[in-house]
This record gives structure tokens, sequence and C-alpha cells, in this order.
């Protein structure tokens, strides 16, 4: 079980999506701490959602999620928003000294809510998986969750690190990856619009 969920976990980690393009910017712009912070949100979001899918999400209807993925592509297209003020410079000390530990925290949890990515792993993937090795014994269901989280974390804080050392690069090497991040998740809330927008109509 604990290979089952740290392979879960990698894969995880290292899938595209608001939350990942999140923890680019965020360790881009303030190092690996912030980076980590971005990282460790999951942990703290994913209680109460792992619950809520295992027990409830069966039957909620489908409208839900379209509801989320509307809702979470205008708060990622804000992100996007505030990084391209940081990159112009016209935010620096919003960015940079502001930002404290519980704000980066909350946005970070935030988007993890907010993208029905966790909602659909869950739902299709991790849910079946966890109740199908609580069936077995709570242990195998807590193993589960170990392998999943621990190499999940884990990833995610090994690429804050990796993004953080981009600045020993170069300030205009920081800019331009700092750019395409901002990029990148205008391309996911455009997506996570879209497809809210198309649930709904």
């Amino acid at each position: 079980m604990f290979l089952q969920g740290a392979s879960l976990g990698l894969s995880a980690s290292i899938s595209p999506g608001p939350l990942l393009a999140y923890l680019v910017s965020q360790s881009l712009a303030g190092g690996w701490k912030r980076g980590a912070i971005v990282a460790l949100a999951p942990l703290l979001s994913d209680i109460p959602l792992v619950i809520a899918i295992v027990l409830l999400l069966e039957q909620v209807p489908a409208i839900y999620l379209s509801l989320i993925s509307l809702v979470g592509g205008i708060y990622v297209i804000y992100l996007a928003w505030r990084g391209l003020q940081a990159w112009q410079g016209k935010s620096s000390r919003t960015v940079a000294e502001r930002l404290q530990f519980h704000q980066s925290l909350g946005r970070a949890i935030l988007v993890n809510y907010s993208s029905p990515g966790p909602y659909m792993f869950w739902t299709l993937v991790n849910g079946p998986l966890l109740l199908s090795a609580m069936r077995t014994s709570i242990l195998h269901g807590v193993v589960f969750l170990l392998g999943f989280y621990g190499l999940f974390i884990g990833s995610m804080l090994v690429l804050a690190i990796i993004f953080s050392q981009a600045q020993r690069l170069g300030p205009k090497l920081v800019r331009i990856l700092s750019l395409v991040s901002v990029m990148v998740l205008c391309i996911f809330g455009g997506i996570l619009i879209f497809r809210g927008l198309s649930g709904l109509l």
C-alpha cells in the first residue's frame, strides 16, 4: 500500500496545475521557504477535503464541480495579476515584505480548494483506493496516506528548492521565469473558467 500511495503522490506532485504553478512563482519570488509554505498547504487543506469526498461527494450534483472550477479560475487569474504586478515592480513591498506566513499559506490553501483537480483526483482515484485499503485494516489506510503524502509533499519541497536556486543564475533569468509562471497561471485560470462555464451551460 505504501508503494501504491507513493507512486500516486509522486505523480500528483509533478502534474501541471494551479498549485504547482503557484509554488513555482512563490519560490522564484521569495526563495525556498516561501515555496515550502505552498508545498505544505495540502497537509491542512486536504484533511476536510478527503473526509468530505470519501463520505459525501458521490451524492453531490455535478454542477458543484463546475462552480468550484469557475470560482477557482477567477482566483487563479487574480494570483497571476498579483504576480504580474510583482514582475513589473509595482508591488515589491506587498510581495516581499507584507506577505506574511499566514497569507502565503492561506492563498495556497485557497488555490488547492478552488481547483477541481483535488476533488476529481480523490473522487476517481485516491478515494476508492483509500476505502479499499481501510476495508482491509485501518493500518493499511494509514500506510497508503503516508506513502501518498510523503512523496507528494517531499517532491513539492524539492521543486521549491530547485526553483529558488534560479536566483543564483541572475536577475534576468528570474524575471523570465517569473513571467512564465504568471503566464502559466493565466492559462490554468482560463482553463478552469472555461470548464466551469461549460459545465454550467
